[in-house]
Parts: C-alpha cells; sequence; structure tokens
C-alpha cells in the first residue's frame, strides 16, 4: 500500500500549480519532500491524476533498453524519463541505467528473487511410521543416532540429579 493516496498527491499537485511558492515551500506545507512533489507534478502533469496511482508493472529488458534510449535521445534526466513513460519513480530508471552501464543488455534482464535450492529435498516420510521408505543403512544410522541421544540424555538427568542432591545437602548442613 502506498504511504500516500492518490486523491492526496493530487491535492497537493493541484495545490502548488495554483498556490505556486516553490517546490520546498510546497513540500514543506504538506510535510513531504520537495523531490516527491517534483515527481508527483511531472506525473500528473503528463497522465494526469492515473499518473500518480501505483500501478506496479514487470518491464522487459525491451522496455527498459527503451526508456535507456529515449533518454539519450532527449537527454532527458531519469525524472523526466520517468514522468514520460509513468514509472513510479525516477530511482527506478537511475537502477536500470547503472545496470546497462555497467553489464550492457543483458544486465537488464529481470533476475529471479528468492534463495537458491542446493539440491532437492527428500519427500517427508509418511505419517506414522517413519522407518518405511528408509534403506537398511539409513536405519542403522537413525538408530545409531537414537541411542547415541539417549545416552547423552541419560548422563544429562544424572549431572542434573547430582547437582540437585548436592545443593540439598549443602541446604540442609546449613541449617543445621
Amino acid at each position: 500500500m502506498s504511504k500516500y493516496s492518490v486523491d492526496f498527491k493530487a491535492r497537493v499537485v493541484r495545490y502548488h500549480i495554483h498556490n505556486g511558492g516553490g517546490w520546498r515551500k510546497t513540500g514543506t506545507h504538506f510535510g513531504i519532500h520537495h523531490a516527491t512533489l517534483r515527481n508527483w507534478h511531472a506525473l500528473y502533469t503528463l497522465h494526469g491524476p492515473l499518473g500518480l496511482s501505483k500501478h506496479p508493472q514487470i518491464y522487459s529488458a525491451e522496455d527498459k533498453l527503451e526508456v535507456l534510449r529515449r533518454m539519450e535521445k532527449e537527454s532527458w534526466s531519469s525524472r523526466q524519463a520517468s514522468a514520460f513513460f509513468n514509472i513510479p519513480t525516477p530511482y527506478t530508471v537511475q537502477t536500470w541505467l547503472r545496470r546497462y552501464n555497467e553489464g550492457g543488455k543483458n544486465a537488464l534482464i529481470d533476475r529471479r528473487r528468492g534463495r537458491k535450492m542446493s539440491k532437492p529435498r527428500k519427500p517427508a516420510p509418511p505419517p506414522g511410521n517413519p522407518v518405511v521408505g528408509m534403506t537398511p543403512e539409513e536405519m542403522v544410522q537413525e538408530l545409531e543416532f537414537l541411542r547415541a541421544e539417549y545416552a547423552y540424555l541419560k548422563k544429562l538427568e544424572a549431572l542434573i540429579q547430582e547437582k540437585r542432591s548436592v545443593s540439598k545437602k549443602k541446604h540442609w548442613l546449613s541449617m543445621n
């Protein structure tokens, strides 16, 4: 969800158009940064109130390249290009330009997001009997692990009991 509603953005832009006074003055009046106001003004001027609405869009590498070519041809800033092509923020265009300068056209291709899986996961054993579907080697490993875990827990419990009995003796001896 956008921080500001479309109605608020339009009201701010109309206020600036009718009252003038500069970007900073209008921005201060409404409590927004003047650069944000300039971006809204450009979008509103070119596309009307619809330019101020959120419109998530996925741009292809060709679309991005077209924006960058037009920027160069017309000597536009990223703010002018984003307003003309109705791209929500100039930062998006700046990112495309940086990627293009670093890696060419291939750098504009969208990369998949998310965690990479190193190897496919094994399907979970069916509920009920975990042994079903295990190889004999896996069953032996599981048995060894469970025996070691049981021995460790047994030893831990014995140490806790010993510590409790020692502290009870100390407490009893201090009372007498």
